[in-house]
This record gives C-alpha cells, structure tokens and sequence, in this order.
C-alpha cells in the first residue's frame, strides 16, 4: 500500500528545516537586534507579536534572497510558475507575552482568485531561535485555506482593535482539534499560503522569539492585472526613483515588475465563512 504525504497545496503549510545556515541565523541574529532598537511604527504591534517592516534594500532581505541555497530550497517546495518577493517583516514575540490569535492574512476575499487552490500568496516564516510551546511556537490548522468551517465564524477581523482585546477563553485564542504545533530549531523555516489559520502559543519564556516573515507570490504572471496593480504599490518594493539600484540588485529577478498603473482594490481580510476552494489557473 502506497502512503500518500500530504502536498503543500493540500495542507496550506510546509517545513524547510535547515533553511538558513548557522552563520546566516548569527548575522541576522545582530541584524534584528539592530532593527530592533529602531523606532517602531504603532500601528505594527498587536499583542502577542510586534512587526518591523523591511525594505527590499535592508540587509535582512539582501541576505535571505540573495542566498541560491535559500531560494533554491523554496524553489523546491512551491515549484513556483513566476516567483516574486512583496515584502518584508522582523516579527518578535517578547518574553512573557500572550498567544497571538488564530487569523489568516490574505486581504482580497472579494476576488475570485482568493478561491483558486493555488496559493495567491505565501509567507516564509524563518525561525533565529528553537521554538516551542513554552516561547511561542506557532500553531496551524492544516486545509483551513481550502475551506471555511466554525472557526472562520467566530473570528473578529485581522488586525482589527476587537482582536487586540479577545479574553483568554474566546475560540479564536483556544486550541482546535487537528491544530498542529511547529516546534522548530533555529534556521529552520515554515511556508504558509496566506489564506491558512494559524496563530501561536504564548511565549512563557524570558527570552524574546525572533523570525523572519518573507511574503512571495508563487506565480506573479498569472494573477489577474488587477491584483498585480494593488500589489506593486506595496511599500517595500523599489519605487520609480530606485530603478538603478534595482537593475544593480543580485535578486532583481525575485523584484517583480508591472506595465500598468499601480492601483488600489478594496481590502477584505475576512472570508466568506463556508467558502471552499475550486481548481484554477
């Protein structure tokens, strides 16, 4: 009898152990300790999570996306049509902090390519330290991008002020049946499509868990113009003024380009709470 390993397309998650060598989880280590005596943007941290967004020129991104290894090693899981960076994130979890409720991060519920079993796009999240239960591992729900159910129902808005304020026994903080805990060693990575559940235990630990959030579209191509119009505007992204710095950069192929006008779409973090995806482009 043939076992069948679940697919990245099928989970919504994906492990790449060893993503970062050790003497890149030690330089980026002193890196996000200096990005993070920086001043820090408000409307970034939630409890739970602080984010410090990054640029595509800060040293960080330059060290992750100019590794072949790396780029190879994701290459492998998503077998991407057109692979594209968007953006950027330092996320820390400080010591002695809550667990970050259950969400999904995908913004564009009201078009129809949220519903196409393809990951419109996908986070690459890289850990610095071991993480666990006890310092805020992250928990997913696997096959909760394919298809709403009675978590969705209960869950107030992504980065809204009703998430900041949820009591400890409201359904979006609680553990879920199938939930799967990622405890993971430093340099250690996870892939999630945007559209995946997930949050984190809290962190009980004295120490601070850092990671590295990377945001790709797997097949920038084919997406419709309108969804590549809203994401070409993103702030990390070089903009017309940094042209010559792009042509220059060792991952401009990574850096995606458009040929129309930047454009913006309604943002609706919230899917529809029966959805389910179909087969698509």
């Amino acid at each position: 009898m043939t076992h069948h390993s679940p697919t990245f397309a099928e989970t919504g998650f994906a492990l790449i152990p060893s993503f970062l060598a050790l003497r890149d989880v030690s330089a980026l280590r002193a890196a996000v300790d200096k990005t993070l005596t920086a001043p820090r943007h408000a409307g970034m941290s939630r409890p739970g999570n602080d984010l410090l967004p990054l640029r595509w020129d800060d040293a960080i991104v330059a060290r992750c996306l100019g590794s072949p290894r790396c780029m190879a090693l994701l290459r492998s899981v998503l077998v991407p049509r057109d692979l594209k960076w968007l953006s950027a994130y330092v996320t820390s979890k400080a010591p002695l902090s809550p667990a970050l409720w259950w969400h999904q991060d995908w913004w564009c519920w009201d078009h129809p390519v949220s519903y196409q079993k393809v990951a419109p796009q996908v986070a690459v999240l890289c850990y610095l330290t071991d993480t666990g239960v006890e310092n805020g591992a992250l928990r997913v729900l696997p096959g909760s991008h394919r298809t709403g159910g009675t978590l969705h129902r209960a869950l107030p808005e992504p980065h809204s002020q009703a998430a900041n304020g949820l009591p400890e026994d409201h359904a979006a903080m609680a553990d879920h049946p199938g939930q799967v805990t990622l405890a993971l060693h430093a340099g250690d990575a996870v892939v999630l499509d945007y559209r995946l559940l997930h949050g984190t235990h809290a962190n009980r630990s004295a120490e601070r868990r850092d990671c590295i959030l990377l945001s790709f579209v797997p097949a920038w191509r084919d997406l419709p113009a309108e969804i590549r119009a809203h994401m070409i505007a993103h702030p990390a992204l070089p903009d017309a003024g940094e042209s010559g710095a792009r042509r220059g950069c060792a991952y401009a192929d990574l850096l995606p380009q458009f040929d129309g006008e930047p454009a913006s779409l309604p943002v609706n973090r919230l899917p529809p709470a029966d959805f389910a995806a179909h087969e698509g482009a």
